[in-house]
């Protein structure tokens, strides 16, 4: 079991963060290149950017972290896995946008993977406890109130949003692999340097997409020029900084409690968009973001609050000393 670290959730949140502004830079990106485009060159950029901060970690010796072969080879495997998931995750979900899917509806249907993570982790033994499984719940409803519902619509236009389209189901993958990455990560990162491994999955995921993106989108320079602002914002914070901080503060943070934290991304989307784009909070994303905030507090105090078996336990030893105290 992880040993919880208060930096684990920073690192999370701030991750977070970077991925809900990077919102408004992926918009005003997609009017300019193609998803795949937009996608294999801000990974690829990612990636350079953090290869100075690996060679200084490191001390310039680039493979310092993994010094034997069988480093070197577990190393290699964990992020082609890590980004042949990502490439997966990513390009689902702008081919999710491009069919029409809203950036609304889009990032609730993205952060669903705070319900699927859990419910993934049961297949691999993991137990969630009660009140984890109330945050999700309170965080599936935050995000439905922050993203989609609306209160004008009554009933009727509630469920109607609910509906799904082809772009929607295409989203929908894009939350069943970001299930599956943050799986992989909660499962091998700490096997790993977590910078090296950021750095190389977003290197086989970009060069990934530079692939198919020459092939059915033929990007142009004057293309990547216009959409240069975007590509730049989401390669250094969203790629190079943010995924880092998911892997490092992963490895001190169960999977559980970690996606519920990262898909805060989606209250900060709609902040940032209310701060660049002068966009007024409704009352139904002022609630979205109360009941997302109140999971975010509770899923962090449980790792401090004793379980059923330790409390079981505390009140046995306590009996054991009142025994020995009324002993002559």
């Amino acid at each position: 079991m992880k040993r919880f670290s208060l930096k684990g959730p920073i690192f999370l949140l701030l991750a977070a963060f970077f991925w809900g502004t990077t919102f408004v830079a992926q918009d005003l990106a997609s009017d300019a290149v193609g998803p795949f485009t937009f996608n294999g060159t801000r990974m690829v950029l990612g990636a350079l950017f953090l290869l100075p901060v690996l060679l200084i970690k490191n001390k310039g010796k680039l493979f310092a972290s993994a010094p034997t072969k069988d480093a070197k080879k577990e190393l290699l495997s964990v992020s082609l896995l890590c980004g042949a998931v990502m490439f997966l995750a990513a390009n689902f979900q702008q081919i999710g946008i491009s069919l029409g899917t809203g950036a609304g509806k889009s990032g609730f249907i993205t952060a669903m993977y705070v319900v699927l993570v859990p419910v993934a982790g049961l297949f691999f033994g993991k137990k969630v406890r009660p009140l984890i499984w109330a945050c999700i719940v309170a965080a599936a409803v935050g995000l439905y109130f922050l993203c989609m519902a609306s209160f004008d619509a009554g009933l009727a236009g509630l469920l109607d949003n609910l509906k799904m389209s082809l772009g929607d189901l295409f989203t929908l993958g894009c939350a069943v692999f970001y299930t599956v990455h943050i799986i992989c990560i909660d499962m091998k990162a700490s096997r790993v340097d977590g910078v090296f491994l950021s750095c190389l999955q977003f290197l086989f995921a970009g060069i990934a997409a530079l692939a198919v993106a020459f092939i059915f989108e033929k990007p142009t320079l004057d293309d990547l020029l216009a959409g240069s602002g975007g590509i730049l914002y989401s390669a250094f914070f969203s790629c190079s900084i943010a995924y880092t901080l998911q892997i490092l503060g992963q490895q001190c943070t169960p999977a559980v409690i970690a996606s519920i934290l990262m898909c805060m991304e989606s209250v900060f989307a709609v902040l940032s968009d209310m701060i660049v784009l002068k966009t007024a909070l409704s009352l139904e994303e002022i609630l979205g973001c109360i009941l997302m905030f109140a999971a975010i507090l509770f899923s962090n105090l449980a790792p401090l609050l004793p379980t059923r078996g330790k409390r079981a336990e505390e009140r046995e030893r306590a009996k054991k000393r009142k025994q020995k105290k009324l002993l002559p």
